[in-house]
């Protein structure tokens, strides 16, 4: 083995912040939330209960096949780690350097990576040989090799590694247990919120968010090829799906907001999931044959232009308005349409409502309520959307 040096040990850290990698672009939002309500629950109820073990790299291959553990969602191209930088990790157990703790949660009669997934995902792709070792600076000579191209001696080194590892039970408190992954979700490519959900809310409806977030006429409104490596896409379906159907449960919160919804249905009836996919594909469908490629953005006036970038206010009150309106309507009123949402992108009320703290109540109130009166004004009758009790 080569001799390791002091420069060697201090140089840039294998688990160093990456750049998030998003496969589109969205107008940032200035989305500050309203404060998060106090715990109903009672003083004694509001437990958590953990479950501390080391995790033997051996097991890994086997109990990732047989189901006992989650590493990630079945589209494994939502990986963040790229080979090179989970080749680093391969080298830090060859060489002995301390693995951070992993944290789990307890889910049905599995585990679910809540912390810990990029290096258990990276270090699981290598044992199974689907890719080579790259850009390794102390055991060099590994380069280009597989893990059954290893020696004895390293393979055995890997294969004995333990992690340590902490599992949150599923009787701890609920609120409590994801309030705590949220506040341990510190790793060095942090998961965002739609992330953590997917760890946590297994089931046939987040597999159904997955599945349309595939849409291939979802992508191409949003300009995109594939799916989003960081599950936006996924969170802008969840979005949909929880103001369409529950409105008057939003509370200012949009976090909780999407996490209650997602929650409440990890056991959904088939009838249910066969109402949230049509109504999803059918507006898509809708939105795409008004805007096409200008789908959930900005109109500029002064330009003449629309935005390349998607407004995630303007994608709220298009989807959940034409949601309430007949297809065939929608259709025929198109060029109206488009006009209503070129001149409403002018109205100074709105714009400020689709620019500032958009996820409090009365500014999307506002925006929604700026978009009926637009379709209304054109004669098109529909329901008004109330959002919040």
């Amino acid at each position: 083995m080569s001799m390791i040096s002091e420069e060697m040990l201090v140089s840039k850290d294998p688990f160093s912040t990456d750049a998030e990698l998003l496969e589109e672009q969205f107008e940032p939002e200035d989305d500050t939330e309203e404060e998060l309500p106090q715990l109903d629950t009672d003083v004694k109820d509001r437990r958590l209960v953990t479950h501390p073990y080391d995790f033997i790299i051996r097991s890994l291959k086997d109990q990732v096949n047989d189901g006992t553990l989650i590493l990630a969602d079945k589209f494994q191209r939502r990986r963040v780690w790229d080979d090179a930088r989970s080749s680093r990790l391969i080298e830090s157990l060859l060489i002995n350097v301390p693995i951070p703790v992993c944290y789990f949660a307890e889910v049905d009669d599995a585990y679910s990576v809540i912390d810990g997934q990029q290096r258990l995902t990276a270090i699981y792709r290598y044992i199974n040989n689907e890719f080579s070792l790259s850009s390794l600076r102390i055991r060099s000579e590994l380069n280009k090799k597989r893990f059954h191209e290893l020696g004895v001696a390293d393979k055995r080194t890997i294969q004995q590694r333990s992690i340590r590892c902490i599992v949150i039970l599923q009787e701890s408190d609920p609120d409590i247990r994801f309030d705590v992954f949220d506040r341990l979700n510190s790793t060095s490519v942090k998961l965002n919120a739609q992330e953590l959900r997917n760890s946590l809310y297994r089931g046939a409806f987040n597999e159904l968010i997955i599945n349309l977030s595939e849409n291939s006429m979802f992508q191409k409104i949003r300009r995109v090829k594939d799916v989003d490596k960081r599950m936006l896409d996924c969170e802008m379906v969840l979005r949909f799906f929880a103001f369409h159907f529950q409105p008057e449960e939003y509370r200012g919160v949009l976090s909780k907001f999407l996490d209650d919804y997602l929650s409440e249905r990890q056991k959904p009836s088939q009838q249910d999931i066969i109402k949230h996919k049509e109504v999803f594909s059918r507006v898509v469908d809708d939105v795409n044959y008004v805007f096409a490629e200008n789908s959930f953005r900005r109109y500029n006036a002064e330009k003449a232009a629309w935005d390349k970038v998607i407004n995630k206010s303007i994608y709220d009150i298009v989807m959940l308005y034409f949601a309430k309106i007949d297809s065939k309507i929608i259709r025929l009123r198109k060029q109206e349409i488009i006009t209503a949402l070129q001149d409403l992108c002018s109205d100074i009320e709105f714009k400020d409502s689709i620019s500032g703290a958009t996820s409090a109540t009365i500014r999307i109130q506002t925006r929604l309520d700026k978009w009926y009166k637009s379709l209304s004004s054109l004669g098109i009758e529909v329901e008004r959307i109330h959002v919040g009790s």
